[in-house]
């Protein structure tokens, strides 16, 4: 049985596990725990020099990267009820691709920015371009979902799960504002409402901002000693 490395807490390990559960993907859960560094041991850095979480290993291979593991999972395990997650349209395929680099180019970047600093002690709160950058994502967002229901088609496809469990802890540290964003708030209620994510999405999304939420307090009031 393949193997998932992961941290319940983490946006991309959730994406890979809500794809396998959609796909039906058995998996042998590892845990990790980041701000440990357990990813960093020498026999993790030769499975994944990236030293990242996920990591998806299956028969000797290992695939690094929640984005480049749920088109793999695809690729070996969907069934034809799973088309629509992934259609053979390529301008379909172009633009869930287009979004998929959206979430690991722009929008997980700038909630790293503010895990780093968070987890390192030197973050209390959002700073006014950290929420510049947030807000401008979702501006982006917003302008994606103007003629479709979901973010790359009328159905739900792989970028609305990768895009889905980045924004639900964003959403946490800076809530989307239904009347700057309408339809992002809509989309992001319709996702909410999934089985998937109240059985998978949710607790680790709760872990993850009050986590960070914990995290800037203490941060705080170190300051002020």
């Amino acid at each position: 049985m393949a193997k998932l490395y992961k941290k319940d807490a983490s946006p991309p390990a959730r994406t890979v596990m809500i794809a396998s559960y959609i796909l039906g993907v058995p998996y042998e859960p590892q845990e990790l725990n980041p701000l440990l560094r357990q990813q960093d041991t020498p026999e993790m850095f030769k499975k994944n020099p990236m030293k990242t979480i996920p990591l998806w290993e299956e028969d000797n291979f290992c695939l690094a990267d929640s984005h480049a593991i749920i088109l793999y999972l695809f690729d070996k395990y969907a069934k034809p009820e799973h088309e629509h997650l992934y259609p053979r349209d390529k301008r379909i395929r172009a633009t869930i691709n287009h979004r998929l680099f959206f979430d690991c180019g722009i929008l997980f970047p700038r909630l790293r920015s503010i895990m780093g600093p968070t987890y390192t002690g030197k973050l209390t709160k959002l700073s006014k371009s950290m929420i510049r950058n947030l807000e401008s994502a979702y501006e982006i967002l917003e302008k994606y979902l103007e003629n479709t229901i979901y973010l790359a088609d009328n159905l739900m496809t792989l970028a609305d799960i990768s895009i889905f469990t980045t924004m639900s802890t964003l959403n946490g540290l800076h809530p989307i504002d239904s009347n700057r964003y309408p339809k992002l708030k809509r989309w992001f209620n319709v996702m909410c409402a999934e089985k998937f994510s109240q059985e998978i999405n949710e607790p680790g999304a709760k872990e993850h901002v009050e986590g960070l939420l914990a995290f800037m307090k203490n941060n705080l009031n170190k300051s002020k000693l």
